[in-house]
């Protein structure tokens, strides 16, 4: 366990006798919920990437309605010698000293999470919104995870947890196809193969109720309907270029 630090008479942390900025005694509800906020950005972080005071002065100024106020109290430097000490401990064994390392782990608590985003229809990460809603109504799940867990590292993790099942899912549809191809597109694609696979003289020869002939009449048909089409097209602007050429002669004569 940690030393217990001195304190001035503001009740603002000091560092002790090894220089290590500690937790304080007071306000030990605020103070985990600091360090599991601090511990959770210093994950995020790249690894080869140093810690620097400006960071954390940066993501001290994001997240200022988040923090205690004795942390807002003491100045940056401070606060970053502190967040050294909690680095330090991060690197040193993440899934020892991160008190929330089971998060992403498919235990019995976070089943009924996993199962409720799998069943989403959806290729965006979740919105708060409906986190909070399902929650709502799940009551008993969500008191279960608030043992664990403050309000914000849910939600949190629970965005997490969905965008590690997106990516799962675009990986599987990456096994199968490198792009999102329409319903429509896939089934003339398929047409092509099995027409490509025919021999044009044996076509006739097929009786009416085979697959392949259907095929070939409903390509048949399209054919027809793209030519109607076009038909009508080029009669409309036949016909608006006479009109034009009408109302032209009119106005030299005029």
């Amino acid at each position: 366990m940690v030393n217990q630090p001195d304190t001035g008479d503001d009740g603002v942390r000091q560092p002790s006798n090894d220089g290590v900025y500690q937790i304080p005694t007071n306000g030990v509800d605020a103070n985990n919920s600091f360090e599991q906020l601090a511990r959770s950005w210093l994950l995020s972080l790249p690894k080869d990437k140093p810690l620097n005071p400006s960071d954390v002065e940066t993501w001290l100024h994001s997240n200022n309605s988040s923090l205690p106020d004795h942390i807002k109290s003491m100045p940056p430097l401070d606060v970053y010698q502190m967040l050294t000490s909690f680095s330090t401990n991060v690197n040193r064994s993440n899934e020892e000293k991160d008190p929330f390392y089971f998060r992403f782990q498919r235990s019995d608590q976070w089943m009924p999470i996993y199962s409720w985003l799998e069943t989403l229809k959806t290729d965006e990460v979740i919105k708060s919104k409906e986190i909070v809603d399902w929650l709502t109504e799940n009551a008993e799940i969500r008191d279960d995870l608030l043992t664990r867990h403050s309000r914000y590292h849910l939600m949190h993790y629970i965005k997490k947890c969905h965008m590690k099942i997106l990516k799962k899912r675009e990986k599987k549809k990456g096994l199968l196809t490198t792009v999102k191809i329409s319903s429509s597109k896939a089934h003339k694609t398929d047409e092509k193969k099995m027409l490509a696979m025919l021999p044009s003289s044996s076509v006739t020869k097929l009786p009416k109720d085979s697959p392949i002939y259907m095929v070939k009449r409903n390509e048949a048909y399209r054919k027809y309907q793209i030519l109607v089409e076009m038909e009508k097209q080029l009669g409309t602007i036949f016909q608006n270029q006479e009109t034009a050429s009408v109302v032209a002669g009119s106005s030299l004569l005029s």
